[in-house]
């Protein structure tokens, strides 16, 4: 199994159904008091993409694409058209030693605030990582020292945003705005549209699953 580093295509995501799922697990006892077991710490999103298919020629791309994922076996990123985009996203806090931190999208900040793992950012769509106020460069020159402070890299494949130098203690890491997919597979290895008129397919039921890179 493996990560194929394309997107599944976007306009038959579009139309999709399904989200966020976790998973919990509720004893009732005979008194009525709830016990609550929280399986899943994490997050894992479901989609049914079935109501994207509009044409043959989009049925004829999507059956391209699971060809080339071998069903279920290799990997693939999906956009999830409702919830995409971090705005103002802090992603750590420096301390003078950590150079790494991962990307993250949280929901509610406050108390209650859940981090949601990023592992795939959409290749170019990120906005400079500040540091306590100051706009970093992604990827930038490496001739002299100083210049080497303000440097980082992101790693598209994992969400891992790298400081050449570790931000010094205290200060802020602030991502303004960026893209990202969701890490996903199909869950069903058939291929069965129905023949609904002549030269006219459509797949019913097109399951897509997240995948959770590590906990």
């Amino acid at each position: 199994m493996a990560f194929h580093d394309v997107v599944f295509p976007e306009e038959i995501a579009y139309g999709s159904k399904g989200g966020p799922q976790f998973r919990t697990t509720i004893v009732t006892l005979a008194s009525g008091i709830e016990r609550r077991n929280v399986e899943w710490k994490r997050v894992r999103a479901e989609y049914d993409v079935s109501h994207g298919v509009k044409d043959p020629e989009q049925l004829s791309e999507l059956r391209d694409f699971f060809y080339a994922r071998r069903g279920r076996a290799h990997s693939f990123r999906f956009r999830d058209h409702g919830d995409f985009e971090w705005f103002n996203q802090a992603i750590g806090h420096g301390d003078g030693t950590t150079k790494e931190f991962q990307l993250i999208k949280s929901y509610e900040p406050g108390p209650f605030q859940y981090d949601r793992v990023i592992s795939k950012p959409e290749q170019g769509s990120l906005q400079p990582v500040r540091v306590g106020g100051e706009a970093f460069v992604e990827n930038g020159p490496t001739s002299n020292t100083q210049e080497r402070r303000v440097q980082y890299t992101v790693n598209y494949s994992n969400g891992v945003v790298k400081f050449y130098t570790a931000p010094p203690a205290g200060l802020s890491i602030i991502l303004p705005y960026g893209r990202f997919h969701v890490h996903a597979r199909f869950d069903v290895d058939t291929f069965d549209p129905t023949h609904d008129f002549w030269n006219y397919q459509s797949w019913e039921s097109i399951p897509i699953v997240e995948i959770k890179d590590s906990e």
